[in-house]
C-alpha cells in the first residue's frame, strides 16, 4: 500500500474513532442518567419494541446502502435505486406494523406497546433516507464528516431522551431518544453528502447492486437473529424487567465497542473495497489495526469487568445490580470485537458478504441451546450468546485466512501483547479490591481502583512488550510535537511547517 493511502487510513480511523468517542460520551451520559430515572420493565419494553423492528429495520435502513461503498464504478441511477427500495420498504413494514400492532402487543401478553410500536415504525424512514447519504460519505472516506454526524446524533438523541425522562418518566424517553437521533443522522448526512432524492433509476443499475444487497442483507438478518433471538426467549421466559436488564448489558458493551473497535472496522471495509488484489496491502492494515484496536480495547473491556460489582450500583443504580453478572459476561464477549470488525470489513471489501452469511448461519446453531438457557437464567443465556459469538468470529478468521492468506496465527498474535497486559492489570485491580477496607464505600473504592488499573496497565504493558511500546509513545509524543509546531508556525513563510507526507503517517504505521 502507498505511503499516502496508509496514511488516509491513519487520518480516517482517527477521525471515525473520534466521533464515536464523543458518541460514546453523550450515550453514557444518557444511559446514566436514563437508567436512574426509570425502571428496568421500561427497558423491557423498549426491548420489545427493538425486537418487533429489528427485520424491518436490517432490510429497509441498514443493509442496501453498503453496496455504494463496495461497487467500483457508481452513477446517479443507482444512488437513486438504493433511495426508491429503502423507501418502498420501509412504507410497506410501516403499515404492517401500523396495522398489526395490537396483535403483536397482545402476542407478547404486554397491550401497552401498541402506540409504542406504531410511532417507533415512523423511524423506517428515517433510517431508509440515511441509506445513501451516509454511503456516499464511506465510499469517499469522509470519515470527518461521518464522526460530527454520529456525535452530533448520540448528543441531540442524549438531550432529548434524558429530558423525556424527567418529564414522563416511561419508555417513550426511549423512544423520543431513537427518534430524535435518527432525525439529526438523516439531516446530517444528506447535508454533507449534498445530495437530494430522486427517483430516475433503470432496472440494470438496480440489478448492478441486487446480488451484493440479497447477500449483504442475508447476513445482516442472521446477525439479527443472533440478539433478536435471545431478547425474546428473555422476555418470554424470564419477564420484561430481565429483559431490560439483558438489553442493559448488551448496550454497555456495544456502546464500548462503537467507541473503541467499529471506527476500525468501518475504516477497514472503506479501504479493503479499494485494495482487496494487494494481499500485501491488506496484511498490513490488518496487522497493524489490530494491534492498535487491541491497545485500546483490551484495558477498557477488562478493566471494566474486574470493577464491575463496584462500578454498577454507583453508575446505574442499586436496582441494576442483578444485572452486573450478566454485564460482565457481555463484555467478556466484547473482547473478540477488535477482529471481528476487522474480518468483516475485509469480507465485505472483497464483495464476499456471502461468505459472511454462512458464517452466522453456521453459528446460529449453538441457538438449539437457548430456550434452555432462558429457562434457568439470564446469565446463562449471555453465556449462550458468547458461544453463538465465538463460534462465528472462529469462522471469520478462517475466511479471512482462506481469502487473504492473512493466517489465524497472525490475526490472534496482532493484539496478543495488549490483551495480556490487560489480564494482567485486571487480577491485579482485582486482588486490590480484596485487600480495600470493607465500611469504603463503593465510590472510594471505584476511584481507587480506577487509578491502580491506569497506572498498571502501561506498566504491564512496557514489561510484555517493551519495543512495541516504547515506539508507540515514540510516534504520539514526535506526532504530537509536530502538531504543535505546525500551529505555532502557521503562517510564517521563513521557517515553514514540513509537509504532510514528511510528518509520520499514523499510528496504523507502526510495525
Amino acid at each position: 500500500m502507498s505511503q499516502g493511502l496508509m496514511k488516509s487510513a491513519g487520518k480516517a480511523a482517527a477521525w471515525s474513532a473520534l466521533g464515536s468517542w464523543l458518541g460514546l460520551l453523550g450515550g453514557l451520559v444518557s444511559l446514566v442518567v436514563i437508567a436512574r430515572l426509570l425502571d428496568p420493565s421500561d427497558f423491557g419494553l423498549y426491548g420489545f419494541v427493538l425486537v418487533t423492528l429489528i427485520i424491518p429495520e436490517t432490510i429497509a435502513c441498514n443493509s442496501l446502502g453498503e453496496a455504494l461503498v463496495q461497487r467500483p464504478t457508481l452513477t446517479r441511477g443507482h444512488s437513486n435505486s438504493i433511495f426508491v427500495i429503502s423507501m418502498v420498504l420501509a412504507a410497506i413494514f410501516f403499515l404492517i406494523v401500523i396495522i398489526f400492532a395490537p396483535m403483536i402487543s397482545a402476542g407478547y401478553g404486554h397491550p401497552e406497546l401498541t402506540p409504542y410500536l406504531r410511532v417507533m415504525a415512523a423511524g423506517l424512514f428515517l433510517g431508509a433516507a440515511t441509506a445513501v447519504p451516509s454511503g456516499h460519505l464511506m465510499r469517499e472516506m469522509k470519515f470527518k464528516e461521518v464522526a460530527l454526524v454520529d456525535a452530533a446524533g448520540t448528543i441531540v438523541g442524549a438531550v432529548v431522551g434524558i429530558a423525556l425522562a424527567f418529564l414522563w418518566r416511561d419508555a417513550w424517553a426511549l423512544i423520543g431518544m431513537e427518534l430524535a437521533r435518527r432525525l439529526v443522522r438523516m439531516l446530517a448526512f444528506s447535508w454533507f453528502a449534498r445530495w437530494l432524492p430522486g427517483i430516475r433509476m433503470s432496472l440494470k443499475e438496480a440489478n448492478d447492486l441486487m446480488r451484493f444487497n440479497i447477500a449483504l442483507t442475508g447476513y445482516r438478518l442472521a446477525a439479527v437473529a443472533e440478539v433478536a433471538i435471545p431478547r425474546l426467549l428473555v422476555g418470554m421466559f424470564l419477564g420484561p424487567a430481565a429483559l431490560g436488564m439483558f438489553n442493559l448489558a448488551l448496550r454497555v458493551q456495544e456502546q464500548a465497542s462503537t467507541a473503541l473497535i467499529a471506527p476500525f472496522g468501518s475504516v477497514s471495509y472503506a479501504i479493503a473495497s479499494r485494495i482487496h488484489t494487494d494481499k500485501e496491502a491488506l496484511h498490513r492494515i490488518l496487522n497493524a489495526g489490530l494491534r492498535l484496536a487491541g491497545l485500546i480495547a483490551y484495558p477498557a473491556l477488562i478493566g471494566a469487568i474486574a470493577i464491575a460489582p463496584f462500578a454498577v450500583p454507583f453508575v446505574f443504580g442499586e436496582k441494576w445490580v442483578p444485572a452486573t453478572l450478566a454485564i460482565q459476561i457481555s463484555l467478556i464477549n466484547g473482547l473478540r470485537r477488535p477482529s471481528t470488525a476487522f474480518n468483516g470489513g475485509i469480507i465485505k471489501g472483497i464483495g464476499r458478504p456471502d461468505l459472511l452469511l454462512k458464517t452466522f448461519l453456521i453459528s446460529l446453531l449453538t441457538y438449539v441451546l437457548m430456550p434452555f438457557a432462558a429457562m434457568h437464567s439470564l446469565a446463562a443465556v449471555m453465556w449462550v450468546l458468547t458461544l453463538n459469538r465465538t463460534v462465528a468470529w472462529l469462522f471469520t478468521c478462517w475466511v479471512v485466512q482462506r481469502k487473504t492468506d492473512f493466517s489465524i496465527y497472525k490475526q490472534l498474535a496482532a493484539g496478543s501483547s495488549a490483551l495480556f497486559a490487560s489480564i494482567a492489570m485486571a487480577l491485579i485491580v482485582w486482588g486490590t479490591s480484596l485487600y480495600l477496607p470493607t465500611d469504603w464505600g463503593n465510590v472510594s473504592k471505584l476511584m481507587i481502583l480506577v487509578v491502580v488499573g491506569m497506572v498498571t496497565y502501561p506498566a504491564c504493558l512496557f514489561v510484555i512488550a517493551p519495543r512495541m511500546s516504547w515506539r508507540y509513545l515514540n510516534l504520539l509524543i514526535t506526532h504530537g510535537w509536530r502538531q504543535v509546531s505546525k500551529r505555532l508556525n502557521r503562517g510564517s513563510t521563513d521557517r515553514g511547517t514540513p509537509p504532510d507526507d514528511a510528518a509520520p503517517a499514523s499510528l496504523l504505521d507502526v510495525k
